[in-house]
């Protein structure tokens, strides 16, 4: 009986311990933590987990508020050994362009192995004409064409076996022309990174293949990368892929405007647009969209109003910023 109570008092201390710690972090200890610790910390007196999770539970047998009036302090303690909640999408810090870099283009939807040679020849060929001194990817540089959703080619599939390669030395390439390369993941990157995940559901040793960054050799490159559902801030500018937010419509920059109610800039949609809005204020504002930079006929899309283009945007010290939206149209820049 003594070793009894010697345990249920040691089970009371570690509980009181953990509410206390719960309390102060706004976060919970469930009890199977609580016993896990307990069985590790004094094997001397609880033989495994289980035995641990038993006192645990008889320390903790409460049978509703005793007085309501204190449910506020009580329901925190309570709060406090139930396990804290999951959040599949972490919370993360916005990617902020450094003030150095004032004069930037923006690419985005290359597609690996769908781009647009001419296109990209005079994307890049005007950002180093212009004095460009950094690139922004915008999103689905990659493509992972064997996990589209769509129905696949077989001649395509054995086409896109050097995508890698491809992705390896498109970057080589505009970190020669531009130095500092920034490269965001767009809905297409991310495939792979599902199909791993969809692999290490089945099986467990895939969950540690290669990252993004070692699957394009990032080592020892001047590439930064910017996870999915992380947005890029550039001085006043906001720049997000655009699958961030779902639908788009016909009046896509107007309608991304609506939801991000900042300035924004963004592709994914593969068409060239540009809504500027004034507000009572009599501040400025708006939102971008940048054409694409690859295919415009897929195959799993062949008819459509997408069309090729890009951007430079250009800021000074205040944050203040001004985006030349271009359009490409028979290997030509055309403002909008």
């Amino acid at each position: 009986m003594a070793a009894k109570n010697g345990k249920i008092d040691v089970a009371r201390e570690y509980i009181e311990k953990y509410i206390q710690l719960g309390i102060k972090h706004n976060r919970g200890y469930s009890k199977k933590y609580i016993a896990t610790v307990l069985s590790e910390d004094r094997p001397d007196l609880f033989k495994n987990i289980e035995d641990a999770r038993t006192f645990v539970r008889a320390a903790t047998n409460t049978k509703g508020f005793r007085d309501r009036s204190k449910a506020g302090e009580d329901l925190a303690r309570r709060f406090a050994l139930i396990e804290s909640p999951y959040s599949e999408l972490k919370d993360s810090e916005p990617l902020i362009i450094p003030q150095q870099y004032k004069n930037t283009l923006v690419l985005s939807d290359q597609h690996s192995r769908f781009y647009d040679r001419r296109a990209n020849m005079v994307a890049i060929d005007y950002g180093v004409k212009n004095g460009c001194d950094s690139v922004i990817i915008n999103g689905d540089f990659m493509d992972f064409y064997r996990e589209s959703k769509f129905d696949k080619s077989a001649m395509t599939v054995e086409a896109f076996l050097s995508e890698q390669d491809w992705g390896v030395e498109m970057l080589r390439l505009l970190q020669d022309c531009f130095g500092k390369v920034f490269l965001k993941l767009g809905n297409h990157d991310a495939r792979r990174e599902a199909y791993q995940q969809r692999l290490a559901l089945k099986y467990g040793e895939y969950v540690n293949l290669s990252s993004y960054e070692e699957y394009l050799d990032f080592e020892g490159s001047t590439v930064v990368f910017v996870p999915d559902y992380t947005y890029i801030k550039y001085g006043k500018l906001y720049i997000i892929h655009g699958h961030e937010y779902s639908g788009g419509g016909i009046h896509v920059a107007y309608n991304r405007l609506n939801k991000t109610m900042v300035n924004t800039l963004s592709g994914h949609s593969h068409i060239t647009q540009g809504f500027p809005k004034t507000n009572l204020a009599g501040e400025v504002f708006g939102s971008w969209t940048t054409g694409c930079l690859c295919d415009l006929h897929p195959r799993y899309n062949p008819l459509n109003n997408w069309n090729l283009g890009f951007a430079r945007v250009e800021r000074d010290s205040t944050g203040d910023f001004e985006v030349l939206n271009k359009r490409i149209y028979n290997g030509k820049i055309m403002s909008t």
